[in-house]
């Protein structure tokens, strides 16, 4: 029981898929539920609880790796609902089923495809790649673990936002850099390989199994649930890569004599404590941890010294990202006291 009530609180993001269903229950307005939920009432919360650290002793559960994987059966009948709702929709409803819905997963299906895509055993990194699928970005699982962490905080990552560099060009920077980094890896990989083991691509696997599901949901239900599909995958990797925006703005490494980079040090990420936001984004806050020692839990990530700090917790951050003077008013002198 112990247990269970200390990582009942990593399932706060299922909270708020509950709030867009409720939403899309109701019709009407009420279909933008779950996206206020996201942020307006998440970084109320966030905020109001202040910042207090995760505790460190942790007990030991299968818990923690139950919640993850049934993220993709939660997020595949959270999706279909979806769907069903979208078929008869006003442009008002589809509106804010597309928001509300793609919110939930960015926070749920892609935050957790983040963890899985990370571990050690080839299943959950298979559960993973499925939640990508979902979210129309599978080609992440490649780009992120081969591309994104050996880059980091580097001219080379598109993940990496420079300094004063505006979130909306950050988006497609992101988003093609990433796409392309993922068919280099691949093509690499295969490189080596006899000729007839190069249509083991996975890159152009997942392009053709996303297609697949869109050519799908189109052909059972018509243009409606395409664009709700679509359109909930677009929102959802547009708050992935915010998040990755947030974390790393602005940080590079140094380039040595030799033309290395120095490594990843806790430093080349921002932090945030805040405690909403790490039950509702598993522990996604401790981020320079994550780049130290990629492969570990959530349920182990620790603060570590030499961190950078955000002001707010991750909803708040993103509000703020997406009106980039507002952003740079904030960030800059944290970046600057960095700098020195």
């Amino acid at each position: 029981m112990k247990a269970f009530l200390f990582y009942s609180r990593y399932s706060l993001a299922y909270l708020f898929a509950l709030l867009a269903l409720l939403g899309a229950a109701l019709g009407g307005a009420w279909t933008f539920l779950g996206v206020i939920g996201l942020f307006v009432i998440h970084p109320i919360w966030d905020h109001v609880l202040r910042t207090r650290h995760v505790p460190q002793a942790r007990p030991k559960s299968r818990l923690p790796d139950a919640l993850l994987i049934f993220a993709l059966p939660f997020m595949s009948v959270f999706l279909f609902t979806g769907v069903i709702h979208s078929l008869d929709a006003t442009a008002l409803e589809l509106t804010g089923l597309v928001l509300s819905f793609g919110a939930i997963t960015g926070v749920l299906a892609i935050n957790t495809a983040h963890e899985l895509v990370h571990r050690r055993e080839k299943p959950l990194r298979g559960l993973g790649v499925g939640l990508l699928l979902l979210a129309n970005f599978a080609h992440y699982a490649i780009e992120h673990v081969y591309g994104h962490h050996k880059n980091v905080a580097t001219p080379e990552d598109p993940a990496t936002a420079r300094k004063n560099e505006w979130i909306y060009t950050y988006h497609f920077r992101s988003f093609l850099g990433g796409l392309i980094d993922a068919f280099k890896f691949e093509n690499k990989r295969l490189k080596s390989k006899p000729v007839w083991q190069r249509f083991r691509h996975r890159i152009v696997w997942y392009l053709l199994l996303q297609l697949v599901l869109c050519l799908a949901v189109h052909g059972l239900y018509g243009n409606s649930a395409l664009l709700f599909w679509l359109g909930q995958g677009f929102v959802g990797v547009t708050l992935l890569q915010t998040a990755d925006y947030i974390e790393h703005y602005g940080l590079m490494r140094t380039k040595k004599e030799d033309g290395f980079y120095e490594g990843a040090k806790a430093q080349h990420s921002w932090d945030s404590y805040q405690v909403i936001t790490n039950y509702s984004l598993i522990n996604l806050g401790y981020h320079s941890h994550h780049h130290l020692k990629a492969t570990l839990p959530f349920t182990e990530l620790q603060e570590q010294p030499g961190a950078m700090k955000l002001p707010h917790g991750y909803s708040t951050m993103a509000l703020l990202a997406f009106v980039p003077p507002l952003y740079f008013k904030k960030m800059n002198p944290l970046l600057s006291l960095h700098q020195k």
